[in-house]
């Protein structure tokens, strides 16, 4: 990822930003604090155990692939004609995984850290709940924020993909 920086940015910002809204429109307890904090940081650590898992099946994908680069961009080719009979038939397009392609798809899909990310997740609001603590509108925004931050950050990658071209 070459825009670690400026995710790291937009996400202290929307942070802080959301927290301190919030705080403007209830006064401040702890419980407000405490849920916010734990529902934005768990998410986190779901986004990032996402990103992780999704690197390495894209990494492991990857390898299996050999670039040749060729030396010319086109290439001429004698376009011979075609018969004037065509027989079209029919195949069948239904997508039939095997059962190795299933174990792939479960184990990219569920790996042990993004597991254990969403029991963080539940593990937290669990604990806020058994505490007495918990503060649902806060956990919400807590949610919420991170979500924002992210759909800003994928905001600022398209307009720097597009100023760069």
């Amino acid at each position: 990822m070459q825009y670690k920086k400026a995710f790291a940015v937009i996400i202290f910002l929307i942070h802080i930003a959301f927290f301190l809204s919030f705080l403007f429109l209830t006064p401040f307890s702890l419980n407000i604090f405490f849920s916010f904090e734990i529902a934005f940081f768990s998410i986190l650590l779901v986004i990032i155990a996402s990103y992780l898992s999704y690197k390495k099946m894209i990494y492991s994908q990857a390898r299996k692939y050999k670039i040749n680069q060729n030396l010319f961009l086109f290439s001429l080719k004698k376009v011979k004609s075609l018969p004037k009979n065509i027989k079209f038939t029919i195949l069948k397009d239904d997508l039939e995984f095997s059962i190795k392609n299933k174990m792939y798809f479960f184990a990219a899909f569920f790996n042990l850290l993004k597991i254990f990310a969403y029991v963080v997740l539940v593990a937290g609001f669990l604990f806020l709940h058994r505490q007495g603590i918990l503060h649902i509108v806060g956990y919400l925004c807590g949610i919420s924020s991170l979500l924002i931050c992210i759909f800003i950050f994928i905001m600022y990658v398209r307009y720097e993909s597009k100023k760069n071209y």
